[in-house]
């Protein structure tokens, strides 16, 4: 595909990094559209998604480093990021923990700006999967199907279109009057991600524990665990309430 968009002199450009800022503004966008719809204050919201972005990379890499520490020769090696290695769950663990930290320092409505993360983060990370397809990362298993990427299942192009429905079924919803509130949003949003996750990740060219599932699979499938029991608890304690 086209790892490499373009060359300025010594310096290399690569789509991946490239998608990765696009999908971080668009999130931004939608969280600035988001927060107004919502009444809340967006001032430090920039700088929060800034340090949510780090922390996120730096969560990816470690998570990478631990359970594939085979790949690198030194420690030094962890700080190559061009180099590729990360693991999205420890991304959006770390991250999101910084995420609510940071909110809830400086006293605003944690629930709400998760919330408002939630519903933008399936469009922010479309855009990252799509630099993975430029990148040539398919992450798949080897198949002879017509749909195929170099001969592999295109496992980010399965995980794009699964980010695509998550958001325009919240955009949907939002568009008919749904409000930003309980916590209910990322519970949908991280539940779907993960439930899909689990499923796609069948053809994702990763260690098996026990030859059934990947460690990925297990984490996604406790996450949407745990998503749907909260949810059902905010259901019934609704229904108390009536």
């Amino acid at each position: 595909m086209y790892p490499i968009l373009f060359k300025i002199g010594g310096v290399t450009i690569y789509s991946h990094g490239v998608m990765a800022i696009i999908g971080i503004v668009v999130a931004l966008l939608i969280m600035f559209w988001l927060s107004k719809r919502a009444k809340l204050d967006n001032s430090v919201l920039i700088d929060n998604v800034i340090f949510t972005v780090l922390f996120g990379i730096i969560g990816a890499r470690i998570t990478y480093f631990v359970l594939y520490r085979d790949q690198f020769a030194s420690f030094q090696e962890i700080f190559y990021l061009w180099q590729g290695g990360m693991v999205s769950y420890g991304g959006f663990i770390l991250g999101g923990l910084a995420y609510c930290l940071l909110f809830y320092w400086q006293k605003a409505k944690v629930v709400r700006w998760l919330d408002i993360l939630a519903i933008a983060f399936p469009l922010g990370l479309f855009f990252g999967r799509i630099g993975n397809i430029l990148a040539g990362e398919y992450s798949g298993v080897p198949t002879s199907s017509a749909i195929n990427l170099g001969g592999l299942v295109p496992v980010p192009a399965y995980e794009a279109l699964l980010l695509v429905l998550i958001f325009s079924t919240c955009l949907v919803l939002i568009r008919r009057g749904a409000a930003l509130k309980n916590g209910v949003w990322t519970l949908f949003v991280l539940g779907s991600y993960s439930l899909g996750r689990f499923i796609i990740d069948f053809w994702r060219d990763e260690p098996k524990l026990l030859s059934i599932f990947s460690l990925g699979q297990l984490v996604g499938l406790v996450i949407f665990v745990v998503c749907l029991i909260l949810y059902i608890k905010i259901s019934l304690t609704k229904e108390s309430k009536r």
